[in-house]
């Protein structure tokens, strides 16, 4: 039994059929690659931050992420040893430095997604969990997922290799323990990288066998030409939980809870030249 999820019951054939032939999530990647009309979603983020909200552009895509999954909960989905399960919960993670800097120790952390919350919920937990791994007193006390990567990744390599072994076929198998798995952004509904902080496009990135998460999310940077905004987005996903992903820009809903329903519209997609 997978952890923190339920086994699905409408599987196809052909999804059986695909389990068999791409048993590792490695080997059904599917990746897009698209520039996003996101003019009125920064309108609106701007509006906000004349109203004294410190909110910024990655708070409101993680939100709108967190929209998304709850409109299609098949792309909350995973496979696990061949079978088709779909997370309990919605949760979106990343990782964050704990201090600016090119030598700065990186964190993981996974932020769940409630159905009721705001694009203010949302930043007001985002900022809670970056603030506490930046605040140097809290470090040496961080989540059970670092504590033990840590600890493993500096284990005699013969014996760390054999142990990540009999952690790959545990997680396969069963699901690994909260110790590891709670804090775990290989755990989550979706995995999310700013990439514009850095003034780059969105790129590729791979997905990991290990862990529960089916897709992966870089968000490049915004640029501004004649009064229009685009954002370079990068998606990968596992073809075989469902097929599709759609991504909205309707920024005036990020205000509503996160499961109420909502349209995207035809024309956010804009093809690349």
């Amino acid at each position: 039994m997978a952890r923190k999820g339920h086994k699905v019951k409408d599987v196809t054939g052909m999804q059986n059929i695909m389990f068999d032939l791409k048993p590792n999530r490695c080997e059904a990647e599917v990746y897009m690659n698209a520039d996003i009309d996101v003019t009125e979603f920064v309108k609106y983020i701007k509006e906000l931050k004349k109203k004294n909200e410190d909110i910024t552009f990655f708070h409101g895509f993680v939100h709108i992420l967190g929209k998304i999954i709850y409109k299609y909960p098949k792309l909350n989905r995973f496979v696990q040893n061949r079978t088709l399960y779909e997370h309990d919960d919605v949760s979106i993670a990343f990782v964050a430095k704990a201090e600016f800097n090119d030598t700065s120790e990186e964190f993981m952390t996974c932020l769940p997604i409630g159905k009721d919350d705001t694009i203010i919920d949302i930043s007001k937990n985002i900022k809670a969990r970056v603030d506490k791994i930046r605040d140097k007193k809290s470090n040496a006390n961080t989540d059970g997922a670092n504590n033990v990567v840590d600890k493993i990744g500096h284990i005699w390599r013969p014996i760390r290799s054999s142990l990540v072994g009999i952690l790959k076929w545990v997680d396969c198998k069963f699901g690994l323990p909260g110790s590891i798995a709670d804090e775990n952004i290989y755990y989550s509904s979706i995995i999310v990288s700013n990439l514009g902080t850095f003034r780059t496009p969105g790129i590729y990135h791979n997905l990991a066998n290990l862990g529960t998460s089916s897709g992966l999310a870089t968000f490049g940077e915004i640029t501004e030409v004649d009064g229009k905004y685009t954002m370079n987005l990068g998606i990968t996903l596992d073809e075989r939980i469902e097929d599709g992903f759609y991504f909205c820009r309707a920024p005036e809903l990020m205000m509503e809870a996160a499961s109420k329903d909502f349209e995207i519209p035809d024309n956010v997609l804009k093809k690349k030249k």
